[in-house]
């Protein structure tokens, strides 16, 4: 660990020792529970049977997320960059390398001198106050360059049809880089403080959803891992609420039709989870 890492993961360590309140144990019964009589009856061929299910999910998620909240420092911490790594970031990753992707990463590769040519005036003078936007991190979308192509050209990207693409599309977000770079790049904002507790609590509800089925009296099956996450990410994978139905179009796929690697996307992440957990 860098010394810029490790000055940050020492306040991410005090900020966690703040007191938490005292809450009743989930036992490896209500993990049972939980998978047999919720996940596992739990059904999406119509609105009313997805809402059925909804209420017992979210609300055991949350209380898992209680606990997460009261592990160790280091262990939810650890839990934390695992989740990242191995969820957000390695998607990001891999659109960041692509040549044909036009999504850049947490930052230019370009120099800012070079970079203040291709930009409209008011999108670099926003790039450089960056880390003045907000704890939850900077975003550069299309509308902020005004020569698309030679912002590609000098990132080393080659994009078909960007006249096409919104401006509304961000092309840099902040939170998309390793676990280890995010937290380093944490003392650059306004609040560095509030900044990490950001990050660390974007990662609670990957935690939760993994843990909840981590947590019984029986090690399941990596099919049946893979079938029950994709259950509870029907509720918990989106910001649309009771209206998920509605809105969110993989709310409503049966699992059946789901695509091999749609059902093994969270593979890595409940794996990490669990190594973590089962490490002293």
């Amino acid at each position: 660990m860098n010394t810029t890492v490790g000055i940050m993961f020492g306040v991410l360590v005090a900020l966690a020792d703040a007191p938490a309140v005292a809450q009743s144990r989930l036992t490896p019964k209500d993990y049972d529970g939980f998978y047999n009589d919720v996940i596992l009856k739990a059904r999406n061929g119509s609105k009313a049977e997805w809402l059925a299910s909804y209420d017992p999910v979210i609300t055991f998620v949350a209380r898992v997320r209680e606990e997460v909240e009261a592990l160790p420092t280091k262990t939810r911490l650890g839990l934390a960059k695992a989740v990242h790594d191995n969820g957000y970031w390695k998607g990001q990753d891999i659109r960041v390398r692509d040549r044909a992707d036009p999504f850049i990463g947490a930052r230019f590769r370009t120099p800012d001198d070079a970079l203040e040519t291709v930009f409209t005036p008011q999108g670099f003078q926003a790039y450089r106050n960056r880390y003045g936007q907000g704890a939850a991190g900077y975003r550069v979308a299309h509308e902020a360059i005004a020569d698309r192509a030679a912002l590609y050209k000098l990132e080393g990207k080659a994009i078909a049809r960007l006249s096409e693409i919104p401006g509304n599309t961000n092309i840099v977000n902040a939170n998309a880089q390793s676990w280890d770079d995010l937290v380093a790049d944490a003392q650059h904002y306004t609040n560095p403080v509030e900044r990490l507790a950001v990050i660390e609590r974007n990662q609670l509800n990957g935690i939760a959803s993994a843990m909840s089925l981590l947590r019984g009296s029986a090690t399941r099956a990596d099919v049946e891992m893979d079938y029950a996450t994709a259950v509870i990410w029907r509720y918990t994978g989106h910001y649309s609420g009771r209206d998920g139905w509605d809105r969110e179009a993989l709310v409503r796929v049966p699992y059946a039709q789901l695509s091999e690697a749609e059902k093994a996307k969270d593979r890595n992440v409940w794996k990490a989870v669990r190594d973590t957990l089962a490490t002293p």
